[in-house]
């Protein structure tokens, strides 16, 4: 289901990935030239991010260089550091100078228990996804912060699918809306396009899936449960000043909800990283213009969900999560 246009068909918009294959982990960077005015939402229970709060409705300097989407938890944030060398040393971020120095915001997932990120070097992973970052098609599946993306299942590690990243875009009149999602969820993943459930909480024969409707009381009085994290980027270039842009990422969290069922549990983190690379000029963006780009972005949302899954591959059937 992967399509050939992805975030990158965005003019100005660069994603690059890099990941430790054996340690089941990775970092995606999505890199803006010039800087882009940015926004998030986090719906998840247990997010974490990077610098968001700075990207606030009423913020002064809400452009950024980059985007990040991190394996690792916590010590994918390390990342960061790398990703602001890059930008100074390829001169695309000032040393100093407000608004002017490295922007970078971020979000993680939880991978860990699947991936071995203890002791890695995230910092040198955040400086090669940016070096591999390119203007061609979003690579898919086990790539960078995918690499050690799960779904499901509802009770512990064992019993559920890879998850992986995903991305899509199209057209809306003259201006294109994309995404790139990591499905690593505590829900399973419902495919909205072809009416099926294809990851997330195997039965016991395991030729099929139980949904939360069938479980719901032995989630009940478990005391296991599994975390996880869906998170991504949205973006745009159509003319939209900041308010519209926020309204446009917390919208576009609709799209997790449709492809990962339950979306936003207490133990996930479901956090969306917004970006417009034109601002609004003279004329705002009228309502149904706005429609049209919030009924693609939650489209390109639950596609790039979906095709995270599609594009996955087992590791080799590590803890149990194999192909579909």
């Amino acid at each position: 289901m992967a399509s050939n246009r992805t975030l990158t068909a965005i003019r100005g918009v660069r994603v690059g990935h890099a990941q430790d294959r054996r340690r089941r982990t990775g970092t995606t960077v999505v890199l803006l030239d010039p800087p882009a005015m940015a926004f998030a939402d986090a719906r998840g229970g247990w997010p974490g991010t990077y610098d968001t709060a700075a990207s606030d409705l009423g913020k002064t300097f809400i452009d950024r260089h980059a985007l990040l989407l991190t394996g690792g938890d916590v010590y994918g944030f390390d990342a960061v550091a790398g990703i602001r060398r890059f930008l100074l040393e390829k001169k695309l971020a000032s040393p100093t100078g407000g608004g002017k120095m490295p922007g970078i915001m971020g979000t993680n997932i939880y991978d860990l228990g699947f991936a071995d990120a203890l002791g890695l070097d995230y910092t040198s992973l955040g400086y090669a996804a940016c070096a591999n970052a390119s203007t061609k098609p979003v690579p898919q599946g086990n790539v960078g912060a995918g690499m050690g993306a799960t779904v499901g299942p509802f009770f512990g590690i064992k019993g559920g699918t890879k998850g992986g990243l995903g991305s899509s875009a199209a057209k809306v009149g003259p201006w294109t809306v994309g995404a790139v999602v990591v499905t690593n969820c505590v829900g399973n993943v419902y495919d909205p396009f072809r009416n099926r459930t294809i990851g997330g909480t195997r039965d016991k024969v395991g030729k099929g899936f139980l949904e939360m409707d069938d479980v719901l009381g032995d989630y009940v009085k478990r005391s296991t449960t599994r975390f996880g994290t869906t998170i991504g980027t949205v973006g745009t270039d159509a003319p939209l000043d900041h308010e519209q842009l926020a309204r446009l990422v917390e919208l576009a969290h609709d799209g997790i909800a449709l492809a990962v069922r339950p979306a936003h549990m207490s133990t996930d983190g479901d956090t969306i990283l917004g970006f417009a690379t034109r601002k609004a000029d003279r004329r705002r963006l009228d309502y149904r213009a706005f429609d049209a780009l919030h009924h693609v972005a939650v489209r390109e949302v639950a596609k790039s969900a979906v095709n995270a899954v599609l594009s996955a591959r087992s590791l080799g059937g590590v803890l149990g999560f194999e192909d579909l």
